[in-house]
């Protein structure tokens, strides 16, 4: 099955083309996805094959750092917490250690995980046991070599010493430096928790902004959240389904006659499913984090969430600015998606360049 989304832009969302994020795409090979981001950070991670009786509960993650240094990390994911020692056995050779602190998924990095893909390539079966000699799951071995070809093409890697498919002569020096992380800027967590409640004429307001079902606007609970001094966050849901409520985001500004403005809020990159150009952006599953000032969206392709897309944004004083995306199109059982895009927010600080600041 497979199931899209991409992030639209409108002409009240989009910012100028030099600060608009770019996020990569996510690629598939049989029973393997795989994709990069924006500062060439790789991930591949292991499906369901389209025959499987029953669904996977353990899936297996190869990820690498972009740059002539960048490390190799090969990570058993649970969906249930898993033993905190795992044993990578390749064709019936016990090939890695994973292992795990409290919190964590076992893993392994750096050379020992850099030799333990290379054995995989190839093999006939892959297994993650168990101290006791349980196997926990037995990933599958078609698309993977695909997929380390892929992250070798997109980091620079191919023909090098230190490429996860077919190693050349070339020194690791002529891999190309990963890209620098974006940064951008993000307002300080104002003081007040709370905003005054909306009046009934300005709900109103809102609603008509919103170009919302009557019925799920009407029954909706609105709350604003405080963004800065001057400005407080309104998501308004506006449809409903099985498993996902998309929200109309809006800005509620402060003015010296002491009436508050409604305007759509804007996105450098629309969320969720927004539409058409021309129609409000809507965040899909919203959750406002008020700590640490972050807004995400959570699309859904199906109820068990082994597909879909989310973002992560920051407010930066004039619009939300993406600072995350992740995005797994193909419902094969994947509850950890790829991610295609990353960005540093900064508190409080004036920059320049592109991504910097808030929207012209």
């Amino acid at each position: 099955m497979l199931w899209g989304v991409a992030g639209a832009r409108s002409a009240e969302t989009a910012p100028p083309a030099e600060d608009v994020p770019h996020p990569g795409s996510a690629q598939y090979f049989d029973n393997w996805a795989v994709g990069c981001d924006n500062v060439l950070r790789c991930q591949a991670m292991t499906l369901e094959p389209p025959d499987a009786s029953d669904a996977e509960t353990v899936m297996l993650e190869i990820a690498r750092a972009g740059g002539p240094a960048g490390e190799v990390t090969l990570r058993a994911r649970g969906l249930d917490t898993l033993p905190s020692r795992l044993t990578l056995v390749v064709d019936g050779r016990n090939n890695a250690i994973l292992t795990a602190g409290e919190g964590e998924d076992p893993f392994v990095r750096g050379a020992e995980a850099l030799s333990a893909v290379r054995a995989m390539t190839g093999a006939v079966t892959i297994e993650l046991v168990t101290k006791k000699g349980e196997v926990l799951a037995s990933p599958s071995t078609a698309g993977l070599s695909e997929s380390l070809k892929f992250m070798d093409a997109r980091q620079g890697r191919a023909g090098t010493r230190s490429a996860l498919m077919e190693p050349g002569t070339q020194p690791d020096s002529s891999v190309p430096p990963a890209p620098p992380m974006p940064v951008v800027r993000q307002m300080p967590s104002p003081d007040a928790d709370t905003a005054p409640a909306l009046t009934a004429l300005e709900l109103a307001a809102a609603r008509k902004l919103a170009q919302c079902d009557a019925s799920v606007a009407a029954a909706a609970v609105t709350e604003l959240a405080p963004l800065d001094s001057a400005s407080a966050l309104l998501l308004l849901p506006c449809e409903a389904g099985a498993y996902n409520v998309s929200m109309v985001p809006l800005i509620a500004r402060n003015s010296a006659t002491g009436e508050r403005a409604l305007s759509i809020a804007r996105f450098d990159f629309a969320p969720g499913f927004t539409g058409d150009p021309g129609t409000p952006p809507l965040v899909v599953n919203a959750l406002w984090d008020a700590r640490r000032g972050i807004l995400s969206s959570l699309a859904k392709g199906r109820g068990v969430g082994d597909c879909g897309a989310s973002e992560d944004y920051v407010w930066d004083g004039a619009m939300f600015r993406l600072i995350e995306s992740h995005a797994m199109h193909v419902c094969r059982g994947a509850w950890e998606w790829i991610r295609l895009w990353a960005a540093s927010p900064k508190r409080d600080v004036i920059l320049s360049g592109a991504g910097a600041g808030p929207a012209r």
